[in-house]
């Protein structure tokens, strides 16, 4: 072997075990280490959280515990404190300290409403009606209706614990929706209302797509025009086949995530909702 190729063979045995050791375990925990501590106090005290070690509705430790426990100061606890609130795992009690944020699924799998089934979970859900009133709908309302001339439009807010969380628009078919109080429809779900009424439904297509919050919406909200959000637009059907609501529900993106469970021969598929307590 000539010396030139024992050179290039030399000079590449060392960098052949540097790439190695920059896999390594000692390697990966001296990059975490280089994370500011916030950082990773955030990452173990999320992990708490997400894992079910500290569940909904519970109080965190202290500060003072907390800062002791990581060895730091109160301040950087609060960076890591501020993350979890930004991601809407914890919410601060004026005066009592910091709680694990309550979490609610909407389960897309099931015919519910979006009351109606986080309501089974516990969820505290109250319902304001905004407004409601008979117009000529939208051509594309319309024709997913099956051509009415008018149409009952209502808006609804629903709140979790007091906390506004979606604005929900729906349109209902004129004459059929003729019998139904609108007023009643705080306390009394919309999908309960049309069973009564000889229009149970039976079946449901629904889309979900990206959107940004309205200057309407927002307001409704409490959230920032613009603030990411997603759009719910469901049509529900009686078991003849005839659609009987078109409904528009907006939710921000600061308390709602979709998430899936996959198996070989199952697909679940939900909202999880996040309220501040």
């Amino acid at each position: 072997m000539s010396t030139a190729a024992v050179n290039r063979s030399a000079a590449g045995g060392p960098a052949a075990v540097n790439r190695s050791a920059a896999g390594s375990p000692v390697a990966r925990r001296t990059a975490e280490q280089r994370q500011p501590k916030y950082l990773r106090i955030y990452a173990e005290l999320r992990d708490r959280i997400t894992s079910g070690q500290w569940p909904a509705g519970s109080p965190l430790p202290p500060q003072r515990d907390l800062a002791g426990e990581f060895g730091v100061s109160i301040m950087t606890l609060r960076q890591a404190l501020q993350l979890l609130t930004d991601d809407g795992l914890v919410a601060a009690r004026h005066g009592s300290g910091t709680y694990v944020a309550a979490r609610y699924e909407y389960d897309l799998g099931h015919l519910r409403s979006f009351a109606a089934d986080l309501a089974a979970q516990g969820a505290e859900i109250s319902t304001r009606l905004l407004a409601t009133q008979v117009i000529t709908p939208p051509a594309e309302v319309g024709a997913r209706l099956g051509g009415p001339d008018q149409v009952l439009q209502l808006r609804r807010l629903r709140l979790a614990a007091g906390r506004p969380l979606i604005v929900q628009t729906s349109y209902l078919p004129l004459p059929l929706a003729a019998g139904l109080d609108p007023s009643g429809l705080a306390e009394e779900g919309l999908y309960t209302a049309l069973a009564a009424h000889g229009l149970a439904v039976t079946r449901a297509a629904e889309t979900i797509s990206p959107s940004v919050l309205g200057p309407l919406e927002a307001g409704y909200l409490a959230r920032p025009a613009g603030s990411p959000a997603l759009l719910s637009h469901r049509v529900s059907f009686t078991a003849a086949g005839l659609a009987v609501v078109d409904d528009h529900a907006v939710l921000p993106g600061d308390s709602v995530a979709i998430t899936a469970n996959r198996s070989a021969d199952r697909l679940d598929v939900h909202y999880s909702l996040r309220t501040g307590l």
